[in-house]
Protein backbone atom coordinates (compact mmCIF):
# COMPACT_ATOMS: atom_id res chain seq x y z
CA UNK A 1 0.00 0.00 0.00
CA UNK A 2 2.23 2.79 -1.28
CA UNK A 3 -0.32 5.60 -1.04
CA UNK A 4 0.62 8.32 1.45
CA UNK A 5 -2.05 8.00 4.12
CA UNK A 6 -3.50 10.84 6.19
CA UNK A 7 -2.29 11.16 9.75
CA UNK A 8 -4.25 8.97 12.16
CA UNK A 9 -4.71 10.30 15.68
CA UNK A 10 -4.84 7.73 18.49
CA UNK A 11 -6.72 8.48 21.69
CA UNK A 12 -4.38 6.16 23.61
CA UNK A 13 -1.31 8.07 22.43
CA UNK A 14 -2.92 11.43 23.23
CA UNK A 15 -3.72 10.22 26.76
CA UNK A 16 -0.16 9.00 27.21
CA UNK A 17 1.27 12.36 26.11
CA UNK A 18 -1.24 14.80 27.55
CA UNK A 19 -3.07 12.81 30.20
CA UNK A 20 -6.40 13.15 28.40
CA UNK A 21 -7.92 12.54 24.97
CA UNK A 22 -10.88 14.87 25.50
CA UNK A 23 -9.52 17.21 22.84
CA UNK A 24 -10.08 14.54 20.20
CA UNK A 25 -13.62 13.95 21.43
CA UNK A 26 -14.39 17.68 21.30
CA UNK A 27 -12.98 17.98 17.76
CA UNK A 28 -15.06 14.97 16.74
CA UNK A 29 -18.23 16.46 18.22
CA UNK A 30 -17.54 19.74 16.39
CA UNK A 31 -17.40 17.83 13.12
CA UNK A 32 -13.68 18.32 12.50
CA UNK A 33 -12.67 14.66 12.86
CA UNK A 34 -13.81 11.27 11.62
CA UNK A 35 -13.70 8.33 14.02
CA UNK A 36 -12.27 5.62 11.75
CA UNK A 37 -12.20 2.98 14.48
CA UNK A 38 -12.78 3.19 18.21
CA UNK A 39 -10.04 5.44 19.54
CA UNK A 40 -8.60 6.22 16.06
CA UNK A 41 -9.39 9.56 14.42
CA UNK A 42 -8.62 11.37 11.18
CA UNK A 43 -9.24 14.87 9.87
CA UNK A 44 -12.65 14.88 8.20
CA UNK A 45 -11.41 17.10 5.35
CA UNK A 46 -8.51 14.72 4.70
CA UNK A 47 -10.79 11.67 4.90
CA UNK A 48 -13.31 13.06 2.41
CA UNK A 49 -10.47 13.93 0.05
CA UNK A 50 -9.32 10.31 -0.21
CA UNK A 51 -10.17 7.98 -3.08
CA UNK A 52 -11.88 4.70 -2.27
CA UNK A 53 -8.61 2.68 -2.34
CA UNK A 54 -6.95 5.26 -0.10
CA UNK A 55 -9.78 5.12 2.44
CA UNK A 56 -9.51 1.33 2.39
CA UNK A 57 -5.76 1.51 3.08
CA UNK A 58 -6.31 4.06 5.85
CA UNK A 59 -8.96 1.82 7.43
CA UNK A 60 -6.53 -1.12 7.35
CA UNK A 61 -4.01 1.08 9.17
CA UNK A 62 -6.68 2.10 11.70
CA UNK A 63 -7.61 -1.54 12.37
CA UNK A 64 -3.93 -2.30 12.97
CA UNK A 65 -3.66 0.71 15.31
CA UNK A 66 -6.68 -0.50 17.28
CA UNK A 67 -5.17 -3.98 17.67
CA UNK A 68 -1.45 -4.35 16.81
CA UNK A 69 -1.78 -8.14 17.05
CA UNK A 70 -4.40 -8.35 14.28
CA UNK A 71 -3.45 -10.45 11.23
CA UNK A 72 -4.83 -9.60 7.79
CA UNK A 73 -5.86 -12.23 5.23
CA UNK A 74 -7.69 -12.87 1.96
CA UNK A 75 -8.39 -9.71 -0.12
CA UNK A 76 -6.79 -7.37 2.39
CA UNK A 77 -3.65 -9.48 2.43
CA UNK A 78 -3.70 -9.49 -1.38
CA UNK A 79 -3.66 -5.70 -1.31
CA UNK A 80 -0.84 -5.61 1.25
CA UNK A 81 1.20 -7.93 -1.00
CA UNK A 82 0.47 -5.53 -3.88
CA UNK A 83 -1.20 -8.08 -6.07
CA UNK A 84 -4.09 -7.14 -8.38
CA UNK A 85 -7.61 -6.70 -7.14
CA UNK A 86 -10.41 -5.79 -9.56
CA UNK A 87 -12.28 -3.62 -7.09
CA UNK A 88 -12.11 -2.21 -3.58
CA UNK A 89 -13.23 -4.90 -1.09
CA UNK A 90 -16.23 -4.15 1.09
CA UNK A 91 -14.52 -5.44 4.22
CA UNK A 92 -11.17 -5.56 5.96
CA UNK A 93 -10.36 -9.27 6.17
CA UNK A 94 -8.68 -10.54 9.34
CA UNK A 95 -7.93 -13.86 11.03
CA UNK A 96 -9.60 -14.81 14.29
CA UNK A 97 -8.52 -17.70 16.49
CA UNK A 98 -12.03 -18.31 17.76
CA UNK A 99 -14.66 -19.89 15.50
CA UNK A 100 -17.31 -18.11 17.59
CA UNK A 101 -15.93 -14.69 16.49
CA UNK A 102 -15.96 -15.45 12.76
CA UNK A 103 -18.34 -13.34 10.70
CA UNK A 104 -18.84 -9.86 9.38
CA UNK A 105 -19.10 -6.63 11.31
CA UNK A 106 -20.37 -3.36 9.81
CA UNK A 107 -18.19 -0.32 9.37
CA UNK A 108 -17.53 1.67 12.53
CA UNK A 109 -16.32 4.79 10.69
CA UNK A 110 -18.42 7.67 11.95
CA UNK A 111 -18.61 11.44 11.96
CA UNK A 112 -20.71 13.78 14.06
CA UNK A 113 -23.88 15.06 12.40
CA UNK A 114 -24.34 18.76 11.70
CA UNK A 115 -27.10 19.90 14.09
CA UNK A 116 -28.65 22.06 11.35
CA UNK A 117 -28.69 19.59 8.48
CA UNK A 118 -28.37 16.25 10.23
CA UNK A 119 -25.68 15.29 7.72
CA UNK A 120 -22.26 13.90 8.65
CA UNK A 121 -20.42 14.45 5.37
CA UNK A 122 -19.83 10.72 5.00
CA UNK A 123 -23.09 9.95 3.23
CA UNK A 124 -21.32 9.28 -0.08
CA UNK A 125 -18.02 7.93 1.28
CA UNK A 126 -18.01 4.17 1.74
CA UNK A 127 -16.88 2.80 5.08
CA UNK A 128 -15.34 -0.64 5.41
CA UNK A 129 -16.50 -3.26 7.88
CA UNK A 130 -14.44 -6.15 9.23
CA UNK A 131 -14.78 -9.75 8.08
CA UNK A 132 -13.25 -12.22 10.54
CA UNK A 133 -12.18 -15.63 9.22
CA UNK A 134 -11.33 -18.69 11.27
CA UNK A 135 -8.83 -20.90 9.45
CA UNK A 136 -5.25 -22.07 9.89
CA UNK A 137 -2.94 -19.23 8.93
CA UNK A 138 0.76 -18.82 8.21
CA UNK A 139 1.40 -15.29 9.49
CA UNK A 140 4.37 -13.13 8.46
CA UNK A 141 5.17 -9.43 8.77
CA UNK A 142 5.04 -7.07 5.81
CA UNK A 143 5.27 -3.29 5.89
CA UNK A 144 4.82 -3.46 9.67
CA UNK A 145 1.56 -5.42 9.40
CA UNK A 146 0.78 -9.03 10.31
CA UNK A 147 -0.45 -10.78 7.19
CA UNK A 148 -0.88 -14.26 5.79
CA UNK A 149 2.15 -15.41 3.80
CA UNK A 150 2.28 -14.70 0.10
CA UNK A 151 1.70 -18.35 -0.74
CA UNK A 152 -1.32 -18.69 1.53
CA UNK A 153 -2.74 -15.36 0.40
CA UNK A 154 -2.62 -16.38 -3.26
CA UNK A 155 -4.19 -19.79 -2.57
CA UNK A 156 -6.88 -18.27 -0.32
CA UNK A 157 -7.87 -15.88 -3.11
CA UNK A 158 -7.58 -18.26 -6.08
CA UNK A 159 -10.09 -20.71 -4.55
CA UNK A 160 -12.60 -17.94 -3.80
CA UNK A 161 -12.49 -15.50 -6.71
CA UNK A 162 -13.88 -15.76 -10.22
CA UNK A 163 -11.56 -17.32 -12.79
CA UNK A 164 -10.45 -14.07 -14.55
CA UNK A 165 -9.54 -12.46 -11.23
CA UNK A 166 -7.70 -15.59 -10.06
CA UNK A 167 -5.71 -15.82 -13.31
CA UNK A 168 -4.70 -12.16 -13.00
CA UNK A 169 -3.33 -12.81 -9.51
CA UNK A 170 -1.31 -15.86 -10.54
CA UNK A 171 -0.03 -14.15 -13.71
CA UNK A 172 1.23 -11.30 -11.54
CA UNK A 173 2.91 -13.45 -8.91
CA UNK A 174 4.60 -15.63 -11.55
CA UNK A 175 5.51 -12.86 -13.97
CA UNK A 176 8.63 -10.80 -14.39
CA UNK A 177 6.60 -7.57 -14.15
CA UNK A 178 6.30 -8.00 -10.37
CA UNK A 179 8.37 -5.02 -9.26
CA UNK A 180 8.42 -5.46 -5.51
CA UNK A 181 8.45 -8.24 -2.95
CA UNK A 182 8.55 -11.99 -3.30
CA UNK A 183 7.31 -14.02 -6.18
CA UNK A 184 6.20 -17.65 -6.40
CA UNK A 185 6.81 -20.58 -8.72
CA UNK A 186 4.35 -22.96 -10.32
CA UNK A 187 5.84 -25.78 -8.28
CA UNK A 188 5.15 -23.96 -5.00
CA UNK A 189 1.55 -23.33 -6.00
CA UNK A 190 1.05 -26.90 -7.20
CA UNK A 191 2.47 -28.29 -3.95
CA UNK A 192 0.25 -25.96 -1.91
CA UNK A 193 -2.81 -27.08 -3.87
CA UNK A 194 -2.01 -30.74 -3.18
CA UNK A 195 -2.32 -30.00 0.55
CA UNK A 196 -5.87 -28.65 0.23
CA UNK A 197 -8.50 -30.87 1.80
CA UNK A 198 -11.12 -29.94 -0.79
CA UNK A 199 -10.88 -31.67 -4.18
CA UNK A 200 -12.80 -28.81 -5.79
CA UNK A 201 -10.31 -26.25 -4.49
CA UNK A 202 -7.41 -28.41 -5.67
CA UNK A 203 -8.95 -28.51 -9.16
CA UNK A 204 -9.50 -24.77 -9.11
CA UNK A 205 -5.82 -24.05 -8.42
CA UNK A 206 -4.70 -26.46 -11.15
CA UNK A 207 -7.21 -24.92 -13.59
CA UNK A 208 -5.86 -21.44 -12.90
CA UNK A 209 -2.24 -22.63 -13.18
CA UNK A 210 -3.03 -24.21 -16.55
CA UNK A 211 -4.17 -20.79 -17.80
CA UNK A 212 -1.57 -18.65 -16.01
CA UNK A 213 1.19 -17.06 -18.07
CA UNK A 214 3.86 -14.83 -16.59
CA UNK A 215 4.27 -13.09 -19.96
CA UNK A 216 1.01 -11.24 -19.44
CA UNK A 217 1.82 -7.56 -18.92
CA UNK A 218 -1.32 -6.24 -17.27
CA UNK A 219 -4.34 -7.25 -15.23
CA UNK A 220 -6.61 -6.44 -18.18
CA UNK A 221 -4.63 -8.78 -20.43
CA UNK A 222 -4.85 -11.57 -17.85
CA UNK A 223 -8.60 -11.20 -17.36
CA UNK A 224 -9.17 -11.01 -21.12
CA UNK A 225 -7.24 -14.22 -21.68
CA UNK A 226 -9.29 -16.02 -19.03
CA UNK A 227 -12.52 -14.86 -20.70
CA UNK A 228 -11.23 -16.03 -24.07
CA UNK A 229 -10.77 -19.48 -22.48
CA UNK A 230 -14.22 -19.44 -20.89
CA UNK A 231 -15.77 -18.52 -24.24
CA UNK A 232 -14.16 -21.53 -25.91
CA UNK A 233 -12.19 -19.35 -28.35
CA UNK A 234 -8.81 -20.42 -29.72
CA UNK A 235 -5.91 -19.55 -27.43
CA UNK A 236 -3.88 -16.56 -28.67
CA UNK A 237 -0.10 -16.17 -28.79
CA UNK A 238 1.04 -13.66 -26.17
CA UNK A 239 3.52 -10.82 -26.69
CA UNK A 240 4.31 -11.59 -30.33
CA UNK A 241 6.81 -9.22 -31.98
CA UNK A 242 6.11 -7.65 -35.39
CA UNK A 243 8.47 -5.98 -37.88
CA UNK A 244 8.14 -4.35 -41.27
CA UNK A 245 10.71 -2.91 -43.69
CA UNK A 246 11.13 0.07 -41.36
CA UNK A 247 12.04 -2.21 -38.46
CA UNK A 248 10.34 -2.99 -35.17
CA UNK A 249 6.63 -2.15 -34.95
CA UNK A 250 5.25 -3.61 -31.74
CA UNK A 251 4.96 -6.45 -29.29
CA UNK A 252 1.23 -7.12 -29.20
CA UNK A 253 -0.95 -8.41 -26.37
CA UNK A 254 -2.65 -11.20 -28.36
CA UNK A 255 -2.12 -12.74 -31.78
CA UNK A 256 -4.08 -15.41 -33.65
CA UNK A 257 -1.72 -16.29 -36.53
CA UNK A 258 -4.16 -18.69 -38.22
CA UNK A 259 -6.71 -15.88 -38.46
CA UNK A 260 -4.35 -12.97 -39.04
CA UNK A 261 -5.87 -11.16 -36.06
CA UNK A 262 -4.10 -9.04 -33.44
CA UNK A 263 -5.87 -8.26 -30.16
CA UNK A 264 -4.98 -5.34 -27.91
CA UNK A 265 -6.29 -4.52 -24.45
CA UNK A 266 -6.32 -0.76 -23.83
CA UNK A 267 -6.62 0.36 -20.22
CA UNK A 268 -7.06 4.05 -19.46
CA UNK A 269 -3.69 4.17 -17.68
CA UNK A 270 -1.95 3.64 -21.01
CA UNK A 271 -2.93 7.18 -21.97
CA UNK A 272 -3.35 8.87 -18.58
CA UNK A 273 -0.63 7.49 -16.27
CA UNK A 274 2.53 9.64 -16.47
CA UNK A 275 4.71 6.65 -15.58
CA UNK A 276 3.43 4.83 -18.70
CA UNK A 277 3.51 7.81 -21.07
CA UNK A 278 7.32 8.01 -21.11
CA UNK A 279 7.35 11.81 -21.12
CA UNK A 280 4.77 12.07 -23.93
CA UNK A 281 1.46 13.85 -23.75
CA UNK A 282 -1.76 11.87 -24.01
CA UNK A 283 -2.27 13.26 -27.51
CA UNK A 284 1.21 12.15 -28.56
CA UNK A 285 0.61 8.66 -27.11
CA UNK A 286 -2.67 8.29 -29.03
CA UNK A 287 -1.02 9.46 -32.26
CA UNK A 288 1.88 7.01 -31.80
CA UNK A 289 -0.61 4.20 -31.18
CA UNK A 290 -2.50 5.06 -34.37
CA UNK A 291 0.70 4.98 -36.46
CA UNK A 292 1.67 1.66 -34.86
CA UNK A 293 -1.73 0.20 -35.73
CA UNK A 294 -1.56 1.52 -39.30
CA UNK A 295 1.74 -0.31 -39.82
CA UNK A 296 0.24 -3.55 -38.50
CA UNK A 297 -2.77 -3.23 -40.79
CA UNK A 298 -0.45 -2.53 -43.72
CA UNK A 299 1.01 -6.01 -43.15
CA UNK A 300 -2.45 -7.44 -43.73
CA UNK A 301 -3.49 -8.02 -40.12
CA UNK A 302 -6.83 -7.17 -38.53
CA UNK A 303 -6.44 -5.29 -35.23
CA UNK A 304 -9.13 -5.55 -32.56
CA UNK A 305 -9.05 -3.35 -29.48
CA UNK A 306 -11.06 -3.54 -26.29
CA UNK A 307 -11.12 -1.89 -22.87
CA UNK A 308 -12.08 -2.76 -19.30
CA UNK A 309 -15.76 -2.92 -20.19
CA UNK A 310 -15.15 -5.81 -22.61
CA UNK A 311 -12.49 -7.42 -20.40
CA UNK A 312 -15.15 -7.88 -17.71
CA UNK A 313 -18.08 -8.70 -20.01
CA UNK A 314 -17.81 -12.09 -21.78
CA UNK A 315 -20.59 -11.41 -24.29
CA UNK A 316 -19.16 -8.05 -25.33
CA UNK A 317 -15.69 -9.52 -25.80
CA UNK A 318 -17.17 -12.45 -27.76
CA UNK A 319 -18.92 -10.06 -30.18
CA UNK A 320 -15.79 -7.98 -30.72
CA UNK A 321 -13.66 -11.01 -31.54
CA UNK A 322 -16.40 -12.68 -33.62
CA UNK A 323 -16.53 -9.58 -35.83
CA UNK A 324 -12.84 -10.22 -36.61
CA UNK A 325 -13.41 -13.91 -37.32
CA UNK A 326 -12.36 -15.34 -33.95
CA UNK A 327 -15.19 -17.70 -33.09
CA UNK A 328 -15.62 -20.72 -30.86
CA UNK A 329 -14.09 -23.80 -32.42
CA UNK A 330 -14.80 -26.07 -29.50
CA UNK A 331 -17.40 -26.39 -26.81
CA UNK A 332 -16.80 -23.86 -24.04
CA UNK A 333 -15.25 -25.40 -20.93
CA UNK A 334 -17.50 -26.65 -18.17
CA UNK A 335 -17.50 -23.18 -16.70
CA UNK A 336 -16.14 -21.69 -13.59
CA UNK A 337 -15.78 -23.88 -10.55
CA UNK A 338 -18.09 -22.25 -7.98
CA UNK A 339 -15.92 -20.22 -5.61
CA UNK A 340 -15.70 -21.49 -2.04
CA UNK A 341 -17.69 -19.60 0.54
CA UNK A 342 -15.57 -16.88 2.23
CA UNK A 343 -15.65 -18.64 5.57
CA UNK A 344 -14.38 -22.02 4.35
CA UNK A 345 -10.82 -23.00 5.30
CA UNK A 346 -8.26 -23.60 2.55
CA UNK A 347 -6.17 -26.17 4.36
Amino acid sequence: MATALPTLMLASRRRALAGSSRGLSRAYNKGDLVRVRSGVYCSKAAWLGLKAWERYAATVAAVACSDPSVAFCYLTALRIWRLPLPRVPEHIHVITRSPHKAGRLPSTTRAAADPKTGLTGLEHARGYGVSRHHWAADIVERHGLNVTSLLQTVIDCVVRLELPEAVAIVDAVLGSRRAEGEDLTRTELQEASSRLRSAAKHRRVLEVLALADGKSESVGESMSRALIHVLGLPAPVLQHTFYDNEGFIARTDFFWPEHGVIGEFDGDAKYLDDSLLGGRSTREAILAEKKREDRLRALGYTVVRWDWKAATNPELLRRKLAAAGITAQKSPPRGLIPPALPGEPTT
